[in-house]
């Protein structure tokens, strides 16, 4: 009798570790998968913040170029909405301050605090923001 209940607690705890062993790599592969998610999101947020920082700085130092662009303030603005809708669409992925600030930015605002906003998500300096006064 002793020897059935032995190797039934036995066969039992064997079965719960092979169990919780699936179930572990269940998760992990789903953890890599987010991460490269996130990786993938992470590095195209990057690449078009980077573009538009660059845009700011240029637009900052060239006075005919900021003139120029003054008029595609249309095109601009969506160039920042598809930064917040990556953040917004991968919150897992950001920190808390970039997804507060890609929140704001999802909600319409005038265009002076879309610049303030647009700025802070694309880490632009403050000496290259411009900020239009409504």
């Amino acid at each position: 009798m002793k020897r059935s209940v032995i190797a039934l607690v036995s066969a039992g705890a064997v079965t719960l570790a092979l169990g919780g062993y699936a179930v572990g790599a269940t998760r992990h592969d789903g953890a890599s998968e987010r991460s490269a998610t996130c990786q993938q999101a992470n590095e195209d947020f990057e690449k078009r913040a980077g573009q538009f920082r660059k845009h700011k700085q240029r637009e900052y130092r060239d006075a005919d170029y900021a003139d120029s662009v003054s008029a595609s303030w249309a095109v601009e603005s969506t160039k920042v909405k598809i930064l917040s809708l990556m953040v917004v669409q991968n919150p897992t992925c950001f920190g808390a301050g970039t997804r507060a600030t890609a929140a704001y930015l999802q909600q319409h605002r005038t265009e002076g605090e879309q610049d303030a906003a647009a700025c802070e998500l694309a880490a632009v300096p403050s000496e290259y923001c411009t900020i239009a006064v409504d």
